[in-house]
């Protein structure tokens, strides 16, 4: 038996083996959305499982290959998709794909152990209008109620406006990451507490202590942009909210509005989502606008997109 107490036939932790009706339900899960996704013109992509490691962030396996290049296991689809479209699919816009497979990340950048989840997903590049957010709004909630998801829901918020807050603010790095933190966490105390101990009075510190509240529904989202944009410090934080209620008048499916959603892998600049189904305590995906990812691999164009988490999806699907 292996040192760690290991059984040496067990998956490793993180990872799984998916047996007879976990497996059809996976499979079914994938094949309804592949419906969905190839009705609304997206057409798939297969990227390979190793890449090399400047394609991902931090959160990747990386390991040299025996010519000592360092090498990375897929952990996230989107940059894969970004290489895609900025090489092989240069210049043909607008570009309508989609994915599935696993992502392998570890739990603590660059320390820790990995772990394994299974993807499914839709990207639309070159295309920067409200209207390219909404499709893609309204592709995932098609997706969530082709696997009979019709409770689920989309928490919107934007990248753009609490970027330009912070940049308004005149935050350093560090006060960024903390009060993104505390807004993340809806910590209002910790939230009032950074921004009374560093940010100046005045209608930014106001906009980012609006940032902890509950997501609104969408018959809310007017008078809550309204109050927004009353305390915009900038026109950038005000361009942010006007984007975001544009893309709400032509989205469809069940959305909620929320400003404090600030999560993100580190490339998004504009909308940012989170889907959540009943039955699971987490979100089931998630996605949002991301301008500047094409341009790292040569080919700059605006792209937004959506990834659903299937280990979470399949085991709500009904039997």
């Amino acid at each position: 038996m292996p040192a760690d107490g290991q059984q040496p036939a067990a998956p490793l932790p993180g990872t799984q083996d998916l047996l007879f009706e976990a497996a059809r339900r996976l499979r079914r899960c994938e094949a309804a959305l592949c419906r969905v996704f190839e009705a609304a013109h997206y057409a798939e992509v297969i990227p390979p499982a190793i890449e090399s490691a400047d394609v991902f962030g931090p959160e990747a396996f990386r390991a040299l290959d025996r010519g000592g290049r360092l090498i990375a296991l897929r952990a996230d689809f989107t940059a894969q998709v970004a290489r895609i479209a900025a090489t092989r699919l240069s210049g043909m816009s607008p570009l309508r794909l989609y994915y599935r497979g696993s992502v392998v990340r570890r739990i603590a950048p660059d320390s820790g152990p990995v772990y394994e989840r299974l993807q499914a997903g839709c990207e639309l590049v070159g295309a920067a209008g409200p209207e390219a957010d909404a499709e893609i709004l309204s592709l995932a909630s098609a997706a969530m109620s082709a696997l009979g998801l019709r409770s689920a829901r989309i928490s919107l918020g934007t990248m753009g406006y609490f970027a330009a807050l912070v940049q308004a603010a005149g935050a350093s790095e560090r006060l960024a990451r903390a009060l993104s933190d505390a807004v993340d966490r809806k910590d209002l105390p910790m939230l009032r507490s950074l921004c009374e101990r560093e940010v100046a009075d005045g209608p930014a510190r106001k906009a980012i202590l609006m940032l902890a509240q509950p997501p609104r529904p969408q018959t809310q989202a007017a008078q809550l942009l309204a109050q927004a944009e009353s305390l915009a410090p900038s026109e950038e934080a005000r361009a942010a909210l006007q984007r975001i209620g544009a893309t709400l008048r032509l989205a469809r499916g069940d959305l909620e509005i929320d400003l404090g959603e600030v999560r993100g892998l580190g490339y998004y600049t504009g909308i940012v989502f989170n889907l959540y189904a009943p039955g699971s305590p987490r979100p089931v995906g998630g996605g949002g606008r991301y301008d500047s990812l094409l341009g790292r691999f040569g080919d700059p164009r605006p792209a937004v997109g959506f990834s659903l988490d299937l280990d979470a999806l399949a085991p709500l699907l009904e039997t």
